[in-house]
């Protein structure tokens, strides 16, 4: 049996296709939107963008990829090889390092062996931290607070109770 606002079974497919487009619409006037752009296209638009709306959309768009960080650098990680800058306006960019969208009023730029990236704030103390750490750690060695070892003072060597 048929309903009676199908008349023949060659509607059907046509049917099916108005509720997609009904659903599509509905979807739009939800501000659901979806994309089928990719990372390095979005990265593209969120460097391009004229208006807050495109950045915000970019980089709402962005939060959806899983972050792939690059840490390859890090032993060039110094602080005289970055530069933080504070700006009045609030950017959108992607972080180099942990490759991460953010938008913040802070950005650093780091020259590495290729060439200049920019980084987060968070990414730029956590590698100014590791330079700290590992000059504090020399001094301490020199001074024999923490025995010479692996390079964190817990080698274990000498221990006894191994």
């Amino acid at each position: 049996l048929k309903p009676f606002w199908l008349k023949s079974l060659a509607q059907a497919p046509f049917l099916r296709h108005q509720h997609i487009k009904e659903a599509r619409e509905l979807q739009e006037s939800k501000m659901v939107k979806s994309t089928s752009l990719t990372k390095t296209e979005l990265v593209d638009v969120l460097h391009t963008a004229k208006s807050s709306k495109e950045r915000n959309r970019a980089v709402k768009l962005l939060k959806q990829f899983d972050p792939m960080p690059k840490y390859e650098f890090d032993d060039e990680g110094f602080k005289n090889k970055m530069q933080p800058k504070k700006y009045d306006y609030l950017l959108g960019y992607m972080c180099f390092r942990c490759d991460k969208v953010k938008q913040s009023n802070y950005k650093v730029l780091w020259n590495t062996s290729k060439g200049c990236k920019q980084i987060c704030h968070g990414c730029y103390n956590q590698l100014t931290e590791r330079e700290e750490i590992a000059i504090m750690r020399v001094a301490n060695q020199k001074a024999g607070i923490i025995p010479k070892g692996f390079g964190l003072g817990l080698t274990g060597v000498g221990d006894g109770t191994r």
